[in-house]
Order: C-alpha cells, then sequence, then structure tokens
C-alpha cells in the first residue's frame, strides 16, 4: 500500500508533491516481498523537479542512482522524464534478457526469432511468464517544463510516459484512486492559493490512508516557478502544525455533523416512530 501524489496550484506557478513512506522490498523471486515504512522520504527534488517512486524500493534506488549519475545542472524537465524512462525500459529488457537465457540457454533475440529451437515445455514457460511479467514499479514526476508550464507526467513499469496535466492532479500507488477521488469530489481547482493546496493535498493523502491502508507518515514538496522549493518532512514542526489543523477541522464538522443529525431526529421523531 502506498500513494505519491501531485497537483498543480497557483495558476500554474505552484506544485505540490506529497507522498507517504511505505515502500516494498525484495530479495529475488525465490523470496516474499513485504512492505515497511522508511526512515526517509520517498519522494526527492532534482533541478526543481519533483519525483515519486511506488512499489519495489529496490528499482526507486536503482532508478535514483541512475538519475543522479546522468544528470547536469542545466538538465530540464523533459530530459529528467527521458533519462527514467529510458532506464526502466533498459532495466525490464535486461530482466526478459537474464530470464530468457537462463531458462532456454540462448539470448532472447535468438528466442524471439526462433522460439522452435527450444522445447515446447520451455517455451510456453517462458510466454506464460512474460504474460505476467511486471517489474512492480512506477514513477510520477512533477515540475516545470521548458516554456515554464507545470507538468505532471507518469512513467508506467514497462517506461512508458504519460501526461496528467490537464487534469492537474496526478497520483501513483495502491491509494492512488482514492486520492483522485478526493479531488474530484471536492472540485479540486488549479487556481486555488498555495496555502489551501497545501492543505487540501493534505487532506487527500489523509482520506486515501483510510480505506487502503497509505503509510501514516507523510512528506511534502512544495515546487515553485520562480525556483524556491519548500521539504516539509514529517518530523517538521510545520508538518505537526498542519496534522492539528486537520484534526482540529474533523472534530468541528464531527460535531456540527452531530448537531444536524440531532436536529434530523428531533424534527422527524414522529414520523420515525
Amino acid at each position: 500500500m502506498t500513494l505519491v501524489q501531485a497537483s498543480i496550484a497557483n495558476d500554474g506557478n505552484t506544485i505540490v508533491i506529497i507522498a507517504d513512506r511505505l515502500l516494498t522490498k525484495s530479495f529475488g523471486e525465490d523470496f516474499p516481498s513485504y512492505e515497511f515504512e522508511s526512515n526517509s522520504p520517498k519522494i526527492i527534488s532534482i533541478n526543481n523537479v519533483g519525483i515519486g517512486f511506488a512499489g519495489s524500493a529496490l528499482y526507486a534506488d536503482m532508478t535514483t542512482l541512475d538519475l543522479q549519475s546522468n544528470i547536469s545542472d542545466t538538465s530540464s524537465f523533459e530530459d529528467i522524464v527521458d533519462i527514467i524512462s529510458k532506464f526502466i525500459k533498459t532495466t525490464r529488457e535486461s530482466t526478459i534478457e537474464d530470464m530468457v537465457k537462463r531458462l532456454s540457454g540462448i539470448s532472447s533475440e535468438k528466442f524471439f526469432s526462433n522460439s522452435e529451437i527450444v522445447p515446447e515445455e520451455v517455451r510456453s514457460f517462458i510466454y506464460g511468464w512474460l504474460m505476467e511479467f511486471r517489474l512492480e514499479f512506477e514513477c510520477i514526476l512533477s515540475g516545470f517544463d521548458k516554456n515554464d508550464k507545470a507538468e505532471i507526467v507518469y512513467i508506467t513499469d514497462d517506461g512508458s510516459t504519460f501526461r496528467a496535466t490537464n487534469f492537474g492532479v496526478g497520483s501513483i500507488g495502491s491509494g492512488s484512486l482514492f486520492s483522485q477521488i478526493y479531488f474530484d469530489e471536492n472540485n479540486y481547482n488549479t487556481s486555488i492559493s498555495e496555502i489551501e493546496s497545501l492543505f487540501f493535498a493534505f487532506k487527500a493523502k489523509k482520506w486515501a490512508q483510510a480505506p487502503t491502508g497509505v503509510g501514516r507518515k507523510t512528506d511534502i514538496i512544495l515546487l515553485k516557478k520562480n525556483g524556491n522549493e519548500l521539504q516539509i518532512r514529517d518530523e517538521d514542526d510545520l508538518m505537526n502544525e498542519i496534522n492539528n489543523i486537520y484534526e482540529e477541522e474533523k472534530k468541528k464538522n464531527n460535531k456540527i455533523r452531530n448537531e444536524l443529525l440531532n436536529k434530523l431526529i428531533t424534527n422527524n421523531s414522529e414520523r420515525l416512530k
């Protein structure tokens, strides 16, 4: 269970990226994977581009290391998207190559060009494995492109890229559906202020946290078109203040709800008998 979400605010001048800290770790096919809550954020910022990962902690670390080895101070948002996309595609291809060679004894290129030379049982197993194969890893990036336009891009486990900019909001992980629904149901608008969008994003994460088991810890990165950046870690006083305001609002809403419910019961006690 995990969640990373990005939202555009302040008329496209601000981006809010928020995430829990849950990651999945695995030691290979013969060992079960397990989830753990990291001590450090799983969202990072490079060249005023926010990057978040969902799924395998191993692939997240590998992707980060590859990115750090291939970027420069002048790398743009588009460059960073391309670097990560290419790395995921290469990792996927090499994983398939290793698996095919281990099972068939020949390269994947040779296998796919003439699989008849491999025994039918092996051939069927490989194709069955390919049908189910997933890297169990995805990525979301948000930042300002070469035209200073706020962008949100998904990168899937096969390296494909999809833009979610027109929606103003994007999220990945098991909690993404509930996060998205919260933004939609509460009529999120990209014109709202930084502070309001920050609290809105926090509440969306909290709302997704309850039904899906998204991690309790929260980290936020606030990116601005002018290049300024604010990182709020789970341990920070500001995060505690945001959470306290959230809890205070929840208590007041519950109080109002109970008062209205009691009024409804009182006014309709005879009808409800």
